[in-house]
């Protein structure tokens, strides 16, 4: 991929930073940020040095860091310097690298635990992210993956999730005075459209046949993180999954 078109696409991305605010008040209204630290800490029981793949503004690693010795990594320039500010505000240490994710810049087997949250899917290669995550893991390490179970099946939007999601983007522009972002989400859309298909039998396909045992998996983790308000409004979104498991 040209380096042009990949920084045009990151400067996307760095618009989109402060939805991805681990602060963000907007966040609450539809996702429960303590049950996704929950289950991030959870899959990474019993690790010490943890990798975060695609960290975005530091969502949920500047909380994990009390626990862990988080490493986290992202593209985007403005998520990696609103990762880093939100560190320092809770007082906690992270070490943020801004680096590809199909090429992570560390040596073999040094991390006890890698997670990866909804950062596979924009990739042209996941499946090199996640061979890349897997080789950065020591022996007998953990690797949790969650992303939106994609089908490809399309589903119809009811009249009231309409309704709640019109309401939703009103409070966010006119209370919270944020931008209105769809038209950027439109772009990355159409340009990850023939992206290969990120779901739960692609990711324990590829774990699985690089020397990966599954321990465990989550399919209905939409309905674990969602508020009241985000049921009704992502009612037609495909499921989220987690799938943890450990390298041989």
């Amino acid at each position: 991929m040209p380096v042009e078109y990949q920084e045009e696409k990151m400067e996307l991305w760095d618009q989109l930073a402060f939805e991805y605010d681990p602060k963000s008040p907007v966040r609450r209204i539809w996702t429960k940020n303590s049950v996704w630290v929950d289950v991030i800490k959870d899959a990474m029981h019993g690790c010490k040095k943890v990798l975060d793949v695609g960290c975005g503004a530091g969502f949920p690693s500047v909380f994990l860091a009390k626990w862990f010795d988080m490493f986290c990594l992202d593209r985007s320039k403005n998520m990696i310097l609103l990762a880093s500010k939100r560190a320092k505000e809770e007082g906690v240490k992270i070490k943020l690298f801004r680096a590809d994710s199909c090429r992570l810049p560390f040596k073999d087997s040094i991390f006890d635990g890698v997670y990866c949250k909804f950062a596979l899917w924009p990739l042209k290669r996941p499946e090199e992210a996640i061979k890349e995550m897997i080789r950065v893991l020591k022996p007998n390490g953990k690797i949790a993956i969650v992303e939106v179970d994609r089908k490809g099946k399309k589903q119809s939007i009811s009249l009231r999730s309409k309704i709640f999601y019109f309401i939703y983007l009103r409070i966010k522009q006119k209370i919270f005075k944020y931008p209105d972002t769809r038209p950027i989400w439109k772009r990355l859309m159409k340009e990850t459209e023939k992206n290969p298909r990120v779901n739960l039998d692609m990711v324990s396909s590829v774990l699985k046949r690089n020397n990966c045992n599954i321990l465990k998996i989550e399919p209905k983790l939409k309905e674990m993180t969602y508020t009241a308000i985000g049921r009704i409004m992502g009612s037609n979104h495909e499921d989220y999954f987690l799938c943890v498991a450990k390298k041989e």
